[in-house]
């Protein structure tokens, strides 16, 4: 029973986390839902066993400070049977270099179990995708972007030595999904628009404007996203 506790306190997922968020999201909504990602400690959390029929893994990365429940409803829906669905949660008070690192070296541990790696990275989360993108892989790593200022800003650069990527590295997919600036809390009060960056091979996607009849917010772009990938 001490073990079991320790276990729960210390924010250690099982293997039936889906069907938690799932049982809690339906009875108390994403918000409460969204604590039990908010409570993990850093690191790669894995949200189900390993099975025979996952051919592909799938990890989030959360943004600056998140609340948990952006993520609830996308990961939900991601959860197929060819798909591993884990959530790397990491530390956004300081730079992302650390965390890059770390992600970098699970990526590469993980490579020789799946067909291919997708990475989704919203917000500050996009950052760490994008120190990664013009990494070389092994194997195809599918990288989508989401709501993240990847050209960078003078604290960004200055600190944490970011530099914007140009293009992607051998096996890398690069996909970049914008909000509309105006709408978006964190970009609208900007001079320019930090989605934005030109990057060989990547064609950037501007997000409507609505999502299920409310206005696409910083947040929401994640669950637009995920419906797209989705119904294609």
């Amino acid at each position: 029973m001490r073990i079991i506790l320790l276990l729960i306190s210390i924010g250690i997922l099982n293997a039936d986390t889906l069907s938690e968020l799932n049982e809690i999201n339906a009875s108390d909504g994403p918000f409460i839902a969204g604590k039990k990602l908010t409570k993990l400690k850093p690191g790669i959390h894995y949200l189900e066993e390993k099975n025979t029929e996952q051919s592909e893994l799938v990890i989030a990365v959360h943004g600056w400070k998140t609340k948990g429940f952006e993520w609830v409803y996308p990961l939900l829906e991601l959860n197929k049977e060819e798909n591993r669905i884990a959530f790397f949660r990491w530390k956004t008070t300081g730079c992302p270099n650390k965390a890059t690192e770390q992600l970098l070296n699970i990526i590469n541990r993980q490579l020789p179990n799946y067909d291919k790696i997708v990475l989704m990275g919203h917000s500050y989360g996009g950052i760490i995708l994008a120190n990664l993108m013009q990494e070389d892989f092994s194997k195809q790593i599918d990288m989508h972007i989401i709501a993240s200022g990847i050209s960078g800003d003078p604290r960004l650069n200055s600190f944490c030595g970011y530099e914007a990527p140009t293009k992607t590295g051998v096996n890398v997919n690069g996909y970049q999904w914008m909000t509309q600036k105006n709408l978006d809390g964190a970009f609208k009060d900007l001079r320019t628009d930090t989605q934005i960056q030109n990057i060989e091979g990547v064609s950037a996607v501007r997000l409507p404007e609505e999502y299920k009849g409310n206005t696409l917010s910083h947040n929401r772009s994640i669950s637009w996203l995920v419906d797209f990938l989705n119904s294609n």
